[in-house]
């Protein structure tokens, strides 16, 4: 809840901004990962279970990668971590400006309700849509749980700095 209209302008540009990144990065096909029958999870806590089980197993640090001594910016930033490392943190952490960002945007406080509604809903309809139209993404309940989690982690920080 901001009272300056500039300030808030300039934080609802930076929200429509993140909007925009988050279409992009869920919604756009992974031409990496192209297959033709849709995949997905409707068992909670598989996939979390199977992540948490290979870091126990593999660590998060990609070795093998880092022992070939890579110098490229871009390369270190995407593969030093494992997989799962950058699946389970990623989930959390692509909806934290969303729980942080959407309280300030609106001119009424909203509560802690109104936002986790808002978190639910964007992230259920990401998943429903990866389902029915992305045959290169993984429609996943533990990407709700995890995407849940990380837009409360934003929201509580709103709370902190309000």
């Amino acid at each position: 809840m901001i009272k300056n209209n500039r300030v808030r302008f300039l934080v609802t540009l930076i929200f429509f901004a993140y909007i925009i990144c988050l279409i992009i990065l869920t919604l756009l096909p992974d031409s990496s990962n192209i297959t033709y029958t849709n995949t997905y999870n409707i068992i909670p806590l598989t996939s979390i279970d199977e992540f948490f089980y290979d870091i126990m197993a593999n660590g998060i640090i990609n070795w093998a990668f880092l022992s070939m001594k890579p110098t490229g910016f871009l390369d270190i930033v995407m593969y030093t971590f494992t997989d799962s490392f950058k699946n389970l943190m990623g989930n959390i952490l692509i909806f934290i400006p969303l729980g942080l960002l959407y309280p300030l945007c609106r001119k009424k406080n909203g509560g802690f309700f109104g936002a986790f509604l808002i978190i639910l809903g964007s992230t259920c309809t990401i998943e429903i849509l990866q389902f029915f139209f992305l045959t290169s993404r993984r429609a996943d309940v533990d990407d709700i749980i995890l995407n849940v989690i990380g837009g409360i982690i934003g929201y509580l920080i709103y709370k902190w700095i309000k």
